[in-house]
């Protein structure tokens, strides 16, 4: 009785920065620009930075360090909003462009340069309208930006009419106040001239505001990726880039359209909700799903059969001739000896802790619903945030490891665990910002932003390494569960160790294999900016099925090793799963000669750099997972064993 009470009295909250608001009639509603961006150059620019309509005073909204590291930057504008009032044709103000304001216009044309605006946190959207007779289609692509321009032959011609449209929902509370539930952007190339203004014509009026039939078309978030066409009315002259000097009039009109979706449905066309994505995703998870159970089968069946029947036999001293045996039994002495450059792989494992730590926990607060699209930076600030405070647990472990090693100088390890991963992506995260600053792009992190960064590293996550560090050598050291001979056995040279090595090398590939789909999706929308990606659920299924089939191929790999009388498996249990980093990097260069298009050096540099930091992070996930579980699984079998 009492939980029933307390759950009517319990109040709905929203999740920060997602809360719905309501707009009265005739409210000014709050247009922001956002940045220019495009997927050929990878190269983010201010707004203002073309030589737009500016407003009397640029209000910059906070930022936080995801914003910063991706390029947004929220300003005001100068466009008048207000709920429910269509403006038909409205004059911004008129522009002389000079030389080097028309070369780059020219420049952000001919590399596909797309303006991102915000109206209530949505992103604008971009329309199209075709006449077909009577009928008008509107086509409506749910994505983050609209072309500023097109090119025709040798001729540019810049979109200085923005026919907005602003859908709005009624609230369920209070009929007489508005919810936003979508928000798109017509831009058009119209000739404005001292006589007269493009969007005063009837043609234009009959274009957007006619009485004819229309529908609306929304595409799918594959069709999104090919929407080059000209911004133009076929009976109306275009506006030229190819006088400098001339003067350009922009304008905009405003129209309202009532919409059947709710507040909390919004965001789904901008999503992969739509159309046949959603069956591609659960394919994908049953695939892998069908490979784990295959791994696990094998596993099974080595654990079953053949690992059992071993233990047992050699358990029996009398019927069976120790020293006439072979196999994994062979090599209990030397199973636990130390493996060369432990200190290096104690870090590693330590580095791969950390890595993983922050991936779970993004993922659970993703899926849950914190890191929204709506809440911009959100996911990279989070990545941060959690990955400097996983040092504490990478250092026990890396020192743990150390220890059991039989390391002394435990200082040393911890600050090999601060400084190894951090260090890499700083460096290459340093050589790409160089790149972007000689580009001018402002994508370039600011100083102060990189002082955030390194107090993050040297003020927070360093000294949590090197306090898990000093808690975990202060633990007891791992007990071995067989002893360790003094003198190492000889490791025969057995005929078929190539392919053994090309055989581990392939394995690889499984811990791949299930992410390949779903990597597809995510390689989209990271280098393609005018698309979203919020399928966190897919992803998680698809991680516990990576942690799942990287400990399965790792046990099975140094199973066989030790098979051969090999005790050389720590590095191997780490390498089998942790190569599958090395396919991700060949997929990279593989997606980036079939689907990208770069039209500058610099582009290149920030896309392998950034593959590059990636496919790192992704074998040292695998990698520690395939070690843990081989490490497990071979304490499990040389403790049943009998030592004499």
């Amino acid at each position: 009785m009492w939980v029933l009470f307390l759950i009517l009295q319990a109040n709905a909250y929203f999740l920060p920065g997602v809360a719905p608001k309501s707009y009265e009639q005739d409210r000014p509603l709050n247009l922001y620009v956002n940045k220019l961006d495009s997927s050929k150059t990878q190269l983010p620019f201010d707004y203002y930075y073309l030589n737009y309509c500016k407003p009397r005073h640029i209000n910059t909204q906070s930022e936080n360090i995801g914003q910063t590291l991706s390029g947004d930057t929220i300003e005001s504008s100068p466009y008048q909003i207000h709920m429910g009032q269509v403006a038909k044709c409205q004059t911004l103000c008129t522009q002389v462009n000079r030389r080097s304001h028309v070369r780059t216009f020219k420049w952000m044309i001919e590399n596909e340069y797309k303006a991102s605006w915000l109206l209530d946190n949505l992103p604008a959207g971009f329309r199209q309208t075709i006449n077909k007779g009577d009928l008008k289609t509107k086509i409506s692509y749910y994505q983050d930006g609209f072309p500023i321009g097109f090119r025709e032959g040798r001729d540019f011609y810049v979109n200085n009419h923005h026919h907005i449209v602003i859908k709005i929902h009624p609230n369920s509370k209070d009929e007489d106040k508005w919810k936003i539930v979508g928000f798109l952007v017509e831009p058009l190339s119209l000739l404005n001239t001292n006589e007269r203004l493009g969007c005063e014509t009837p043609e234009f009026l009959s274009y957007e505001f006619g009485e004819a039939r229309w529908n609306e078309t929304i595409m799918t978030p594959a069709d999104r990726l090919t929407n080059s066409f000209p911004t133009r009315i076929s009976s109306l002259p275009a506006q030229n880039l190819e006088n400098p000097g001339s003067n350009i009039t922009f304008t905009y009109s405003v129209i309202f359209e009532e919409s059947d979706v709710k507040w909390a449905d919004r965001w789904d066309y901008y999503l992969y909700m739509t159309g046949e994505s959603g069956e591609v995703h659960w394919l994908s998870i049953i695939n892998s799903f069908a490979m784990v159970l295959f791994l696990t089968g094998m596993v099974a069946h080595i654990f079953r059969r053949i690992i059992k029947k071993d233990i047992n036999r050699y358990n029996e001293g009398d019927e069976i001739d120790p020293e006439g045996e072979s196999g994994w039994k062979q090599v209990k002495g030397d199973i636990f000896r130390p493996p060369i450059y432990g200190s290096i792989f104690s870090i590693i494992i330590g580095s791969g802790v950390q890595v993983i730590g922050m991936a779970i926990l993004t993922l659970l607060f993703a899926c849950i619903g914190f890191l929204t699209p709506a809440n911009r930076g959100a996911l990279i600030t989070a990545m941060l945030i959690l990955y400097v405070f996983m040092g504490v647990f990478a250092g026990y472990t890396s020192s743990r490891l150390y220890k059991f090693y039989g390391g002394s100088f435990w200082k040393r390890n911890a600050f090999g665990t601060a400084f190894f991963f951090p260090g890499i992506c700083f460096l290459v995260f340093f050589i790409v910002n160089l790149f972007i600053l000689g580009e001018e792009s402002s994508g370039a992190v600011p100083f102060t932003s990189l002082l955030e960064l390194l107090v993050l590293w040297f003020g927070i996550s360093v000294p949590l390494v090197l306090l898990g560090s000093a808690i975990g050598f202060r633990k007891n050291k791992i007990e071995h569960p067989c002893k360790i001979n003094k003198i190492p056995k000889p490791i025969e040279i057995i005929p078929g160790s190539f392919k053994i090595n090309a055989i581990c090398l392939m394995a690889g590939s499984l811990p791949f294999g299930c992410m390949f789909i779903e990597l597809s999706y995510v390689m989209k929308s990271l280098w393609h900016h005018t698309l979203f990606y919020y399928l966190f659920g897919f992803l998680f299924l698809c991680f516990i099925v990576l942690i799942i089939t990287s400990a399965e191929v790792s046990i099975l790999m140094t199973y066989i090793i030790l098979c051969r009388e090999d005790y050389r498996w720590w590095w191997a249990s780490f390498s089998v799963a942790g190569s599958s980093g090395l396919y991700l990097f060949l997929y990279s260069i593989i997606y980036f000669m079939t689907d990208l298009t770069f039209s500058r050096f610099s582009s290149i540099v920030i896309y392998f750099g950034y593959m590059l930091l990636t496919s790192v992070a992704y074998a040292l996930i695998t990698g520690t997972i395939g070690f843990f579980a081989t490490f497990i699984f071979i304490r499990s079998i040389y403790s049943n064993i009998k030592i004499s």
